[in-house]
């Protein structure tokens, strides 16, 4: 199943990219998330709780600066890539989502994206 959605948000594409690409970032906007740690070299550890169960795993997490983009992927079939373009007076914050379980919403994807926005625009 895959998602994209798009969101406006009122800061630079800097700023907007700094807080994603930020790994120690990912619980604040990602609701399951309840920890994430560097595992090396694109590597992170992850911890989520999914319908009332803990759940760790690991995945890759890559960082592109220069696009302004990050990707990740896991053994799980979770993966995607977020990347941050100008957008006028602020910034235009693409999320596309790959899952073979089909538990992600729409909504759970557009509410990422709105807590991205909230995060970055508190900052500013």
């Amino acid at each position: 199943m895959q998602h994209e959605h798009t969101e406006h948000i009122a800061a630079s594409p800097d700023a907007v990219y700094a807080a994603i690409a930020d790994v120690g970032n990912l619980p604040r906007y990602v609701p399951q998330m309840t920890g994430v740690r560097q595992a090396g070299d694109e590597r992170v550890e992850i911890d989520a709780r999914y319908h009332g169960r803990e759940q760790h795993g690991e995945a890759s997490f890559r960082a592109d600066a220069e696009r302004r983009r990050i990707e990740w992927d896991s053994a799980s079939g979770y993966n995607g890539w977020m990347e941050v373009d100008d957008d006028g007076d602020g910034s235009r914050l693409t999320l596309h989502l790959e899952t073979v379980h089909g538990s992600e919403s729409d909504h759970d994807v557009a509410a990422t994206l709105d807590a991205i926005r909230m995060l970055v625009e508190s900052q500013v």
